[in-house]
This record gives structure tokens, sequence and C-alpha cells, in this order.
């Protein structure tokens, strides 16, 4: 038997399906955060930013907050035998 802690139900999972972030909201965010940045450097954070929001909304939303991504799965057995050791 297995458990998993991963919360079931009809949501979405993932942040997958919100359209990218538009360069002008970038330059707010990073207006927001503090960042003073020359424009050459401002123009490259605005195209590399789509392939880091990307990645970062394929992440599954679907676990408590603290939740360990090692737990995600156990083997109760496996730790029966594991606790029987000690």
């Amino acid at each position: 038997m297995t458990r998993s802690f991963v919360r079931p139900g009809p949501e979405a999972q993932t942040l997958k399906n919100l359209a990218p972030s538009s360069p002008e909201e970038i330059r707010r965010m990073a207006k927001l955060a503090g960042l003073n940045l020359p424009a050459a450097i401002m123009d490259e954070l605005c195209q590399s930013y789509p392939a880091f929001e990307a990645m970062v909304r394929r992440l599954p939303r679907a676990r408590a907050r603290f939740d360990e991504p090692a737990h995600h799965v156990a083997a109760i057995e496996r730790i029966s035998r594991l606790e029987k050791l000690e």
C-alpha cells in the first residue's frame, strides 16, 4: 500500500494555463521588488523571464506548503520494516 499526501480535487494542479507576463508587467514587478536596473539588463530580464515563469508555473500546486517532496509517496510496508529495525 502507498500513501500520497497530494490533495485530490478537480481544481487545476499547475498554473501553466495562465498567459505569460508582458514586458510591462515584468518591469512593474522588478520596480516593486526594488530593482533599479540599466536598460540593457532590464531588456535581458524581459527576454529571459518568460522561460523562468513557464518553469515555475509547471510546478504542482496541490501539496500543502510544508510537505517534503521526498515523502510524496511512501510505501507503508517499507516504513514498518524500518521502524522494526530501531
